[in-house]
């Protein structure tokens, strides 16, 4: 005989709660801690696999290996969270690296947290609305960050909602910083050198003293630097000390090239 399968009960929307917190815009990262053979250990992550300080994800798991006993003290279990700061996708306004984690503080409330590690922002916490949402956007987009107070490019926010995790994000336009902007600089010419690039005048400098050959490619920058300042003593590059400090830094990376590939032909065919 089929067994039977009661239809669940419908629940009342009005008891379904949601929690909102700020999105935050770096790298999903994790810490897991586990007991084996009666010792505690631990595994770091990113979003889809297991990271080491030799392979590693933004300097993630160098950072957890670094602080191993106070990550241990978080207890066994799975520390979601998100590794945000510098050199990682918007760096979130943060002048060094945070793992913000994703659970509710009283998971932790008996915990000392480990260094550099935070809570990601919550913004509301109650039943299910959809204009609770859309408020908590509007607020961020006036307010900015709540993790990093003034940094105004905010992604977005998570809203959680019986164990599930929903996002909503802004446009980059609507996070586009509207200030006063600098007028564009008119590119400037550049004068033409070429008449300083003399094969005459370099072969003449290089048979002065066999260590600009003998030490190549070492010697390469020293070459370069005593080339122009034959030019230069030779009145070939003339004017203020700002006029010939200007023509020095537009002419050097021509002489630059023009010293190598000459080099680089008669010494090393």
């Amino acid at each position: 005989m089929l067994e039977f399968q009661s239809f669940s009960t419908i629940m009342p929307l009005g008891k379904l709660f949601m929690r909102i917190t700020q999105k935050i815009h770096g790298s999903n990262a994790q810490v897991h801690v586990y007991e084996q053979e009666g010792e505690l250990k631990l595994c770091a992550g990113s979003r889809n696999r297991w990271i080491c300080p030799d392979d590693d994800n933004f300097g993630f798991a160098r950072f957890v290996y670094d602080h191993v006993q106070e990550f241990l003290d978080l207890g066994i279990g799975t520390h979601y969270g998100e590794w945000a700061g510098p050199g990682i996708n918007s760096g979130e306004g943060l002048k060094e690296r945070t793992f913000f984690l994703f659970s509710h503080p009283d998971r932790y409330s008996d915990k000392i947290l480990p260094p550099n590690v935070e809570f990601v922002p919550e913004l509301y916490k109650g039943p299910v609305d959809q204009s609770k949402i859309n408020e908590v956007m509007d607020i961020l987009l006036d307010h900015g960050s709540y993790a990093v107070p003034g940094f105004m490019k905010v992604e977005g926010i998570v809203v959680e909602i019986d164990g599930k995790r929903y996002k909503k994000t802004f446009t980059a336009e609507e996070t586009k910083w509207c200030g006063i902007k600098k007028p564009k600089r008119e590119p400037r010419e550049f004068a033409d050198y070429s008449y300083l690039l003399q094969p005459m005048r370099l072969e003449k400098l290089l048979s002065r003293d066999e260590r600009y050959i003998v030490g190549y490619p070492e010697t390469l920058t020293v070459i370069v630097k005593d080339y122009i300042a034959d030019l230069i003593k030779e009145e070939q590059i003339t004017g203020s000390m700002e006029d010939i400090d200007r023509i020095k830094k537009d002419c050097s990376r021509s002489i630059f090239h023009f010293v190598r590939d000459f080099l680089n032909e008669e010494v090393c065919p």
